[in-house]
């Protein structure tokens, strides 16, 4: 009997499953819920339930996922029989474009707070942050497009802004910079991966 053909045959890949695009960046009080399924890709159900958007970035948003892991060896073997992980590092990063007050606490820690005066006879409406480094925690998600153009959403609901932050005024035309760094403080079993595949059959 014929054994199966000698000939390598290499398996199909699917060029739509290449994907590119930005990511939507929203952030919230930590225990905020997020829409319904049906609403993940709608901006407005997001804001609607207290998420805020963190409006445009110089080049979008980056997720670093950084494991460190250890080897485990036995004298017998020269490789190893086991790879323990001993910490797991889940950041997300962006350049914040749009300077206002809500995104210069954010990228300062989220720890402040914002007065607002109203204008009246003699006093001109203000806004004053106040800082502080008692850093709030919050909740996070990124919402990109998928192969099929619905959303997929990541979603870490407890993170802390605790990145340095560097802001350049310059004579230069170009705007100023404010980079922010959320590093996930959830058990890595709380962060979630939404793929809406199909619309709803009714």
């Amino acid at each position: 009997m014929a054994g199966p053909p000698l000939v390598y045959s290499p398996p199909n890949y699917t060029t739509t499953n290449v994907l590119y695009g930005i990511g939507i960046l929203f952030t919230a009080a930590t225990g905020t819920p997020v829409p319904s399924d049906q609403n993940l890709g709608v901006a407005t159900s997001w804001t609607g339930l207290g998420w805020a958007y963190v409006g445009g970035t110089e080049a979008g948003v980056t997720v670093t996922f950084n494991p460190t892991t250890q080897n485990l060896t036995i004298e017998e073997q020269p490789t190893p029989v086991g790879v323990a992980v001993n910490t797991a590092d889940l950041q997300v990063t962006a350049n914040l474009s749009e300077e206002t007050l809500a995104n210069v606490n954010m990228a300062w820690g989220n720890g402040g707070t914002i007065a607002v005066t109203p204008a009246g006879a003699g006093q001109p409406g203000k806004s004053v942050l106040t800082l502080s480094t008692n850093f709030n925690q919050m909740s996070v998600a990124l919402i990109g497009k998928n192969q099929l153009g619905f959303a997929r959403v990541l979603y870490i609901p407890t993170v802390i802004s605790a990145g340095q932050v560097q802001t350049a005024y310059r004579r230069a035309a170009q705007q100023r910079l404010y980079p922010l760094t959320l590093s996930a403080i959830c058990p890595f079993n709380q962060i979630t991966w939404s793929d809406l595949t199909a619309i709803a059959t009714s």
